[in-house]
């Protein structure tokens, strides 16, 4: 189970408890307005500190059948409120609230993404890319591993949905909405990585187009034949872009001037 996954359950389990406090203490006011015939003021009053075992006295004499059902409401709020007791107390001394709540909202903004881009990484050749994806409006999920790269993609771009996994695992892909997104790019710093990512990536079965990052021009025709769609090798680029620019400048150096 991914952490997204623990999160969104734990957190469904401590709200379901939470409704079931409510509805116990709505029962036990109606309960006691019954059969004491007390004002709901005081039912309700008496049915907290019933609940939460203050040890306070009864607001007034309670019936043989009262009596009954207050035994009843404390054994039933024992375990009841321990169990949510124990799951707040559990957020707060881990530290895990606003993480939890953080990844519950990464999650629900994933499921809402549609033909978006999913990136691999979180290196420079990653972070340049959602910077230009972002200037043309395109939507972003990221999956980055390691944790300088994720603390440096959240300071840049916080506004972006990351999720902190193994960008090689399936399920992680999964996390990030993989089946509706349009594009996978692995741009992690590792050729090997990225290579595992394309396999990954193309054996979903869905029409996704896969690009990769590759400084190795052998791992680059690897990719391509476990079915990358394009392979962009940085270092082959910028060579061919260095010999244009020399070109250019020689071209004009020897370009006659016109005359006149």
């Amino acid at each position: 189970m991914s952490a997204v996954e623990s999160a969104v359950e734990t957190y469904s389990l401590q709200r379901k408890l939470t409704v079931w406090v409510t509805c116990l203490i709505v029962l036990g006011t109606i309960g006691f307005v019954a059969i004491e015939g007390w004002s709901v003021a005081d039912s309700l009053y008496m049915t907290i500190i019933t609940m939460s075992t203050v040890g306070y006295g009864e607001t007034n004499d309670l019936t043989p059948h009262g009596r009954v059902f207050t035994s009843s409401l404390i054994l039933i709020s024992i375990v009841l409120m321990a169990c949510w007791t124990a799951g707040i107390t559990s957020f707060l001394v881990n530290g895990q609230l606003s993480g939890q709540f953080y990844r519950l909202r990464i999650k629900k903004k994933m499921n809402q993404m549609n033909k978006h881009v999913v990136v691999c990484g979180g290196g420079a050749a990653a972070r340049t890319l959602i910077h230009q994806l972002k200037m043309q409006g395109s939507e972003i999920a990221a999956i980055v591993q390691e944790p300088t790269e994720v603390a440096m993609t959240q300071r840049f771009f916080p506004d972006i949905p990351l999720i902190e996994a193994d960008p090689k695992s399936e399920m992680a892909m999964f996390d990030a909405n993989i089946l509706e997104a349009a594009h996978l790019v692995a741009a992690t710093e590792s050729d090997f990585d990225n290579l595992l990512i394309v396999i990954t990536g193309k054996g979903l079965g869905t029409p996704l187009k896969v690009i990769s990052v590759a400084e190795n021009p052998e791992l680059a025709n690897r990719m391509l034949k476990v079915g990358a769609d394009e392979v962009v090798c940085p270092l082959v680029i910028g060579g061919e872009r260095i010999a244009s620019i020399i070109n250019e400048s020689s071209s004009k150096e020897e370009s006659p001037v016109g005359a006149g």
